[in-house]
């Protein structure tokens, strides 16, 4: 268990540290979580950061059910497995598609979140916590699409069965914690604060 952000940030930083050969790495969070996270990675292995808005895709009935993600661009993930248990028509999916992408560009502008040059880079896309997988997901599919080189997921905790499903979609996944039992990323912090935009632009800021 992490006491904070802060103090898991600096664990996983050891790990991506211990990677060779990156071409002009860049740290690529995503907000709000993540970016304190990726703060003290870019920090200390002196890596510039950026952010990525990246927004779940919820079940209309059930706000903590992720059916998928989506990103800049429009550029979405969605959870198969997921689709088929609730039976969503392609109207419904593409309403709530629709609302998700909304909020992304509203988030962005929010943020001031500009578009980031990837291209011929390699990125390690960082997050406070991976459950779902479907964020991080969306994120490798975003930076794809933008000509990445290698897409590195670093986070401090991934449940296990999460990381042995999503692993095709990254060069590699960096890790401090990978445990069997996992409801929600919070069970592995003393201290997880709701991170607020304010907070997040400060940090964007100061880079």
């Amino acid at each position: 268990m992490f006491l904070n952000r802060e103090e898991a940030g600096i664990l996983l930083a050891s790990k991506v540290g211990k990677i060779r050969g990156l071409k002009s790495p860049i740290v690529v969070a995503i907000p709000r979580g993540g970016i304190v996270v990726g703060n003290i990675v870019s920090r200390i292995l002196q890596i510039p950061l950026f952010p990525l808005v990246v927004k779940k895709i919820t079940a209309p009935q059930n706000p903590e059910l992720a059916l998928g993600a989506v990103g800049t661009g429009g550029i979405a993930y969605w959870d198969e497995r997921i689709l088929e248990k609730i039976k969503l028509s392609q109207e419904e999916k593409e309403m709530l598609l629709r609302q998700t992408i909304e909020s992304v560009r509203a988030r962005e502008e929010k943020l001031g979140a500009a578009k980031i040059n990837v291209s011929g880079r390699d990125v390690i896309i960082v997050d406070d916590g991976v459950a779902t997988g479907s964020t991080a997901v969306a994120a490798s599919m975003i930076l794809k699409k933008l000509h990445a080189e290698k897409i590195i997921l670093a986070t401090p905790v991934i449940s296990k069965l999460t990381k042995k499903e999503i692993l095709k979609y990254f060069t590699t996944i960096v890790l401090v914690l990978l445990p069997r039992d996992f409801s929600a990323v919070g069970q592995f912090y003393q201290e997880f604060p709701q991170i607020e935009d304010e907070e997040v632009k400060e940090i964007l800021k100061s880079k």
